[in-house]
């Protein structure tokens, strides 16, 4: 395979590999039972959806300077929502007061699988 010199080849295959890492993310949520429905309803959740594909997208263009293989334009997309939703799940809690409930689900919540 010919190497990938185009930007927007490189950022189309790198939003590729963005893609492919949220629908197994989407994939993950759905295999609890109503994990995925509580997430579809919001809209922060889509939002952040879509910035991960974008991050995706931009990283190729950000990380290789001239031509690419397809392979790595495809691996760097998806290896930063991943590492951004693994440092999300790292930070520690921050502690409720006792008796207080989350109507809405939390954004680290749904970064975790």
């Amino acid at each position: 395979m010919p190497p990938v010199e185009s930007i927007w080849q490189q950022a189309a295959l790198g939003a590729a590999g963005g893609i492919a890492l949220e629908v197994l993310h989407w994939y993950s949520l759905s295999r609890a039972p109503g994990r995925a429905r509580r997430f579809a309803k919001g809209v922060v959740y889509w939002v952040a959806t879509a910035f991960m594909v974008g991050l995706g997208a931009l990283m190729p263009l950000l990380y290789v300077s001239g031509s690419a293989s397809a392979l790595l334009c495809f691996h760097l997309g998806a290896a930063t929502p991943l590492l951004l939703q693994k440092l999300t799940t790292a930070v520690p809690k921050i502690a409720q007061p006792q008796g207080m409930k989350e109507e809405a689900p939390a954004l680290r919540d749904f970064f975790s699988w």
